[in-house]
């Protein structure tokens, strides 16, 4: 809700349209990690490690999503 937008204000309804889909977005790739991180890795459900996997599912989806974006924002003219 929060997230700046560019200066085209006559298309603000879509940017943050856009933004609301690509966040649903990484909420459900990051689900899907986690989920099979956890099942994977933390079969005893372990506290700490279900956290563990948390942040670290977190850190990696973002940093993929970042890096997708970079390169998708490299290959505009």
């Amino acid at each position: 809700m929060f997230q700046p937008i560019e200066d085209d204000l006559d298309n603000f309804g879509l940017q943050k349209l856009y933004q609301a889909l690509f966040g649903l977005f990484f909420g459900a790739v990051c689900a899907v990690v986690f989920t099979l991180a956890e099942n994977t890795l933390n079969v005893q459900r372990t506290k700490w490690k279900s956290w563990l996997i948390v942040i670290s599912t977190w850190l990696a989806v973002k940093l993929v999503f970042i890096g997708a974006m970079a390169v998708a924002g490299e290959s505009r003219p």
